[in-house]
This record gives structure tokens, sequence and C-alpha cells, in this order.
């Protein structure tokens, strides 16, 4: 099965280590639809860089391309970030791409009012779509689990999508990949 790691150097923590799995990353990639030049800032072993357009750019600490030192102007970022430094990743993205969608739990996002005024400073949450349980997805937690899409300049209204139940065997659509 493919799966994503996010992990970086010294900074993360082992529970960090965390395996997004293809028809998960298949799901967040069709929800979203983004076009243009999208970076999976950790790519682990691909679930999420294998399932983007092309165009597409990846880093991975455990490969020498650590994320911070990315400053290139991009269109998307699309991942899971290591939750221990979450801010940090939030706030580098949003330096350098319009469009930000992470998988997390729900909680990180709305835990902290610095998060939440660095969100306003940037703009907006578009969207978020919501899969509950983390088990559900056959993440190693209970807490519930979302993606959020941060829009830059973004001030509307935020649509939040309650998830179906996601076909596990969606793991490849016809034309996308390697």
């Amino acid at each position: 099965m493919d799966r994503q790691l996010s992990i970086l150097k010294a900074k993360a923590k082992p529970s960090d280590v965390i395996y997004t799995p293809g028809y998960l990353a298949m799901d967040m990639i069709e929800w979203l639809n983004p076009a243009g030049i999208c970076l999976d800032p950790c790519r682990g072993d691909g679930a999420f860089y294998q399932r983007l357009p092309k165009g597409r750019i990846w880093c991975e600490i455990e490969e020498g391309k650590d994320f911070f030192d990315y400053n290139m102007s991009i269109d998307w970022i699309i991942g899971n970030p290591p939750y221990s430094i979450f801010e940090n990743f939030l706030s580098h993205s949003f330096e350098i791409a319009p469009n930000v969608a992470f998988i997390l739990p729900t909680n990180k996002v709305f835990q902290r009012q610095k998060i939440m005024q660095m969100i306003n400073d940037y703009g907006g949450i578009k969207g978020i779509r919501i899969y509950g349980g983390g088990q559900r997805v056959d993440f190693p937690f209970g807490f519930s689990l979302g993606v959020f899409h941060f829009s830059k300049k973004y001030y509307g209204d935020t649509k939040i999508i309650l998830s179906p139940k996601i076909d596990r065997r969606k793991l490849w659509p016809p034309g996308k990949g390697e």
C-alpha cells in the first residue's frame, strides 16, 4: 500500500511518523482538484506525490530535500505534515503557496489562537473535508481527521463536508502518477 512518511530530523517527534493510505490521498486530491505546480512537502513513499498532476515536485528530509529549505513560489502544497511542528509547516507553506491543503486531526487547527491568527492573516479556510475518527481511514488514532484547504486572500465562508465512506479499492486513477 502506498503511504506517506512525514519525518523532519530532530525537530519532529517519533509520533509524527504517520503514513497516509493511497486511497485517502486520492480522495483528497480528487476533492481539491489542484492545478499548476504542486509540492508534496514530505513525500515519503509517494502517496500524495504519485497522484498529483504533472508538474509536481517534492521534498523529503530523509532524502536531503528539507521542506524548510524550499523557497520557490508554487501553486499548491498538499500533504500530511508532522503534527508536532504543524505550526512551522503551516507558516512556511503560507510563505510560498496560495493554496495549502493538509490532512490533520481537526483540533490541530483550532487549538491555539496563534494558529487562527496566522490563518486569518493569510486568508482563510476555503474548505474542510471531515473523515471522522482517524481509524475510519486507517490512521493510528481515533481523533477526528480532516483535510483543510487554506487559501490566500480568501475571506468567504468555509465549506464543510462530512465525507461519505471512502472506497479503499480506489488506489489509482487512469492517466495519473508515474
